[in-house]
């Protein structure tokens, strides 16, 4: 246990040290919040009003909406970004000093989860926080206990099945310049299966199943059902359900897979099941590594 203890500190200690890691695994969290702030809050507020009307809490929903879609994107970049440190290890042959010290194989592997789940999960609860004090001073009203909890369960499902997924495909990896083309490419699409670049439902048919069959992509829906519950029922309050319906499913709340809606039941145990397989292969994988 020291070894792992000691492993998973170093890991953490380096990732923390360095500024540039950091930086970019907030980076898409950044491009969606600028693209956001300049383009498309003005666009969701007048379609809104377009279904709505000129009602009160129409920015709070707005808000609501993207914050949501914030945190699920940061469960898959955060945990990206510390899993980098896998890739970074195997470059620089490090994996392979391990390896002829008296520290366990499994350790090694446990750390670095360890250490990668410990950065997502902080870092994402501290984008909730800063997520809650943003939609209460732009008029919002803060999650009930009741709703906090279940956000925190979700983030981290989200967090452990983005984790455990990434980590399947960074194994693979040998080098910094491989995974920096595999997180430009990650950063570039999380924005749009999550539907925080273009809500979900305007997205063609073959591109929102391969979104909706994503574990991130449902958990960013089982987050917009709650952050937005609230501010839709003042938004909607006296607008036929029809609209409201519309709005949900347009905006990527309600999600689909062809004509089937899918249950937030359905979806936790969807990503329940995905965090089971994932780390079953994870294990089958790294026992057949030669530099782990």
């Amino acid at each position: 246990m020291k070894s792992i203890y000691s492993l998973t500190k170093r890991n953490l200690l380096m990732f923390f040290r360095n500024k540039s890691e950091v930086f970019f695994s907030f980076l898409s969290v950044i491009i969606i919040l600028v693209v956001y702030i300049l383009f498309l809050s003005d666009v969701q507020v007048h379609n809104i009003k377009q279904l709505a009307g000129d009602v009160e809490g129409i920015k709070p929903l707005v808000n609501a909406w993207v914050m949501s879609g914030l945190i699920a994107v940061a469960t898959v970049t955060l945990s990206l970004g510390a899993l980098g440190r896998i890739v970074a290890d195997k470059q620089n042959k490090v994996l392979n000093d391990f390896l002829v010290a008296p520290i366990k194989r499994t350790h090694v592997f446990i750390s670095y989860i360890i250490s990668t789940l410990f950065i997502a999960f902080t870092i994402s609860f501290s984008l909730l926080i800063l997520a809650e004090i943003y939609i209460l001073i732009s008029g919002g009203t803060l999650l009930t206990i009741t709703q906090l909890s279940q956000v925190v369960g979700i983030i981290i499902l989200c967090v452990i099945s983005s984790s455990l997924f990434l980590l399947f495909i960074v194994s693979f990896l040998n080098n910094e310049q491989s995974l920096s083309v595999f997180a430009s490419i990650v950063g570039v699409l999380i924005g749009f299966v999550t539907g925080a670049y273009i809500p979900m439902g305007i997205m063609p048919k073959g591109v929102q199943f391969f979104s909706n069959i994503l574990p991130v992509s449902q958990g960013a829906s089982l987050l917009r059902k709650i952050f937005v519950e609230q501010p839709m029922n003042i938004v909607f309050e006296n607008a036929p359900v029809e609209q409201n319906i519309n709005f949900s499913n347009t905006q990527g709340i309600n999600l689909f897979l062809g004509n089937y809606e899918l249950t937030s039941n359905f979806m936790v145990i969807y990503i329940i099941l995905s965090i089971i397989i994932f780390g079953v292969l994870n294990v089958i994988r790294f026992k057949k590594m030669k530099n782990i």
